[in-house]
Formats: structure tokens, C-alpha cells, sequence
């Protein structure tokens, strides 16, 4: 996708202050919320700019047209709104190329910063209550708990899942490539550069393998 060229006229602010809320601390809050939500607004608008321009730049006779869904997410300037474009390919399956542009999967709840602000309060907090408080004081607003817990929860088996795949590839390359070593006429026990146990278990699960 070429550059994208955006202009986006941003709104007057007209807003009141009781005198007896004059201070740094409620001054810093409330321009922090209005920034929030102008933010949120640009966004919003941006989204479906960058949703045009892919349909556009599509590559013709692949991907059919299938409407408009919207789609809810929560980021770190807020919840947002915003509509994106299904497709179907010839084979049947179903794409939405914001999603794919943005790094955005499929059913996922929030943005990665706003998870990682999440999971990392809950632990630091050491409950999902007090982590519901502290997002409600940094950010200006806040998911229940409960809410919180789910997305924890989600992120924690996404993290073991992809561990446990690792664990798997490095598994199955040390294996080839201690198949390839044992199996080579020039290469000897002490040239190898497993341990002595490594090579054991190796060996007896290559072992199983042939049998």
C-alpha cells in the first residue's frame, strides 16, 4: 500500500470549569480525557480511510466484495468503532484486509499495548479489583474486573500455546540435526556438540523412530 495522505479537521472545544476545581490535578485530568477522546475520533476516521485505499489497491478477480461488519475494540485512547470490508476468495474463506494490515486477529478484544497495560497491573496489583482501580486512574476509565480476568486469562494460554510450539520446532531441529550427525561416517561421538545425556535421549528417541 502507497502512502496514506490524511487531513482530518479537528473539533472546537468549548468547556467549563467550577472555580472551585482550579487546580493542576483536575486541569491535567480533564484535558487528559478530551485528548482521549479527540484521539479516539482520529481513529475512528482513519480506520475506514485505510480500509478504502485497500480496496482499492486490491488485486482484481481474487477477492469478492462481501459488505461492511463493524468491529469493537479497546485501545489504550479508549473503546472505538469502526466498520471494515469482508471478502471471500475462490476457495471459500473469508478475509478482511483492515484486519490483516493492522496485525489484527481474528476475535481479539483490545489492542497489544492495552493488553499488556492490563496483564501488567494485575500482576503488579496482585488482584483483577485493584487492577480495575488502577486502569480506571491511569486511563480515565476501565473494563470490570471480570472483563480484565478473561483477557488475562486469553493472553496467558495464547503465550504457553506459542511457548509450547517453540519448545516443539527446537525439538524437532535438534533432532534432525542429531539424526544427521550420528548418522554421518565422519563424525564421532566426542565431535558432537550435545551433551553426553542429550545424545542419549536423542538417540533412543530417533531409535523408536526407525522401528
Amino acid at each position: 500500500m502507497e502512502n496514506l495522505a490524511v487531513t482530518i479537521n479537528l473539533p472546537n472545544l468549548k468547556f467549563n470549569i467550577p472555580e472551585d476545581k482550579i487546580n493542576f490535578h483536575y486541569l491535567e485530568k480533564i484535558i487528559f480525557n478530551l485528548s482521549r477522546k479527540i484521539c479516539q475520533e482520529i481513529l475512528e476516521e482513519l480506520l475506514p480511510l485505510i480500509d478504502d485505499r485497500l480496496m482499492a489497491e486490491r488485486e482484481r478477480g481474487k477477492l469478492s466484495h462481501q459488505g461492511k461488519r463493524l468491529r469493537y475494540l479497546t485501545t489504550l485512547l479508549g473503546d472505538i468503532t469502526f466498520s471494515k470490508r469482508l471478502y471471500q476468495d475462490k476457495e471459500g474463506k473469508y478475509h478482511y484486509l483492515l484486519d490483516e494490515k493492522l496485525g489484527l486477529e481474528k476475535n481479539q478484544r483490545a489492542s497489544q499495548a492495552y493488553q499488556k497495560i492490563e496483564g501488567l497491573l494485575a500482576l503488579v496489583s496482585g488482584s483483577y479489583r485493584k487492577a480495575e482501580g488502577l486502569i480506571q486512574e491511569f486511563c480515565g476509565d476501565s473494563p470490570s474486573f471480570e472483563s480484565i480476568r478473561g483477557q488475562v486469562i486469553r493472553q496467558g494460554k495464547k503465550i504457553l500455546k506459542e511457548e509450547e510450539e517453540q519448545i516443539g520446532q527446537e525439538l524437532i531441529k535438534a533432532l534432525r540435526q542429531t539424526n544427521e550427525e550420528w548418522s554421518s561416517p565422519d563424525k564421532t561421538d566426542t565431535q558432537l556438540r550435545y551433551p553426553d545425556h542429550f545424545l542419549v535421549f536423542f538417540r533412543t528417541v530417533i531409535a523408536e523412530r526407525r522401528m
